[in-house]
């Protein structure tokens, strides 16, 4: 497994994290881009143009659809980008010959889940509509311009706030996670 910083270095880390993807979400909007460009910039994980691109419409629950939340989605890149394979022959968990003895599957894949449930409970669920019910009481249709606009004026720094408590989670699950 990775090793873990001191305590005080991963505070720190953890605090930049947040602030910087609550930052992007806040001024750039783009939920998943803004968690991973985040997770990206404190890790030194490859920034190029083509995986920042890759996460572009995973806003607003997948193209503004309500689905699978862009935040998780951000985060599960970044992860990937730090443990995930390189080649389809490359096994799909790192290290998994170490195994979880509560749940039987490889370690590497117990930080993964455990990653996604926490974000699950901030966030309140896994879909963007999910998070609407939890930040404002209904969901709304992203699609209807009309419902963009009243959606995104409700939201106001909400969503930068959960964009920095969902990084954080990630970040946690990079410093605990095998690199490869």
């Amino acid at each position: 497994m990775a090793e873990t910083a001191p305590p005080e270095e991963k505070e720190e880390i953890l605090e930049r994290v947040e602030q910087r993807a609550a930052s992007y979400m806040y001024e750039f909007k783009g939920c998943g881009q803004a968690v991973l460009l985040a997770l990206q910039k404190e890790f030194n994980l490859p920034v190029d143009s083509e995986v920042y691109k890759a996460a572009t419409f995973t806003a607003a629950g997948m193209a503004r659809m309500g689905d699978i939340c862009g935040l998780l989605c951000g985060g599960m890149m970044a992860l990937g980008l730090v443990s995930g394979r390189k080649y389809p022959d490359d096994t799909v968990y790192p290290e998994p010959q170490l195994i979880d003895q509560a749940t039987g599957l490889p370690k590497s894949l117990v930080t993964l889940r455990s990653f996604y449930q926490k974000a699950m409970e901030v966030l309140g669920g896994s879909t963007c509509r999910d998070v609407q019910l939890k930040m404002c009481g209904r969901t709304f249709d992203l699609g209807i311009p009309k419902e963009w606009d009243e959606f995104s004026e409700l939201i106001g720094t909400k969503c930068s706030e959960l964009a920095g408590q969902v990084a954080r989670l990630a970040a946690e699950t990079i410093l605990e996670m095998p690199r490869r």
